[in-house]
């Protein structure tokens, strides 16, 4: 899925870059000019994004792609595209869907790591996919470059007050994306390490001789729930003895430890998790 993205990535030039052309050549030399600046430097920043195995460029590469489709569609508003514009529209799309794909995202998250470790990325909160990830993402990669195209339009109090509000939102959301990138459970020599600050108040280890079964959750599961209100399968893992876990609580709550012998998790790769765990004798029985 990675290779996928780059090279549909570096079709765009060819094909929705026709289109562009065409919406842009009855504009202003100002407007073609900021424009086409903007759209090679998003080009160039999504596709130096694609080859940087790291969680910032994951949060770069699916801050960009997005916006791909979006120019895209604006333009076929604006002219109606011929045969390479709709083949770059739909390039755009998919290139987009396979920026946001699990094993994307997994390529990523592990281009940080470091000695034998293997992390899985976790699945967001359900909550935060009705909505709010993809309103976080509108203020974050939206308002600089319609306040760039504004002040190339002589708009100049709407470009400022884009500029000025849109540098705050980009700041903010970034921080705000990045911590999606930062949600993972790894597997290391001693174990099984659950890192996720919208579930845990602090990274919890759980040793390998401790882990008695890695698995898809049975479906009246009474095991503590760490899954952060993901849906799609959900892994339990069961301890041969109670272990000591710190939930999130509310910001005016006392965390208090909890303990348990079972703990359900929601990675982005179930299956794989599950494999990578039996490959290093967790939750098999040994002999």
């Amino acid at each position: 899925m990675t290779w996928l993205n780059r090279l549909l990535w570096l079709t765009l030039p060819i094909t929705l870059g026709e289109l562009l052309t065409e919406v842009l050549a009855d504009r202003s030399t100002a407007v073609r000019v900021v424009a086409t600046v903007l759209v090679w430097g998003l080009w160039a920043a999504g596709l130096l994004a694609s080859l940087v195995r790291a969680p910032w460029a994951l949060v770069a590469l699916r801050t960009i792609a997005p916006l791909s489709v979006l120019t895209g569609a604006a333009a076929a508003v604006s002219s109606a595209p011929g045969v390479l514009g709709w083949i770059g529209i739909a390039t755009a799309a998919v290139a987009s869907v396979a920026a946001m794909s699990a094993e994307v995202g997994n390529e990523f998250i592990n281009g940080a790591s470091y000695g034998d470790e293997e992390r899985f990325p976790l699945r967001p909160p359900a909550v935060l996919l009705l909505g709010p990830i993809a309103l976080v993402w509108a203020l974050t990669a939206l308002p600089l470059p319609v306040a760039a195209l504004a002040v190339a339009a002589q708009q100049w109090v709407l470009g400022a007050a884009l500029g000025v509000g849109g540098t705050a939102a980009a700041w903010w959301g970034v921080r705000v994306l990045s911590r999606l990138t930062r949600r993972w459970c790894v597997l290391v020599p001693a174990g099984l390490t659950l890192v996720d600050d919208m579930a845990l108040a602090e990274p919890t280890l759980m040793r390998s001789r401790d882990i008695v079964s890695i698995g898809p959750a049975p479906a009246d599961t009474g095991a503590l729930d760490l899954s952060a209100g993901a849906t799609g399968l959900i892994v339990q893992v069961d301890l041969n003895g109670a272990g000591d876990f710190l939930p999130v609580v509310a910001r005016n709550d006392v965390a208090e430890m909890v303990t348990s012998t079972s703990i359900l998790i929601a990675p982005s790769r179930p299956g794989a998790l599950i494999r990578a765990a039996h490959e290093r004798r967790m939750g098999i029985e040994r002999v």
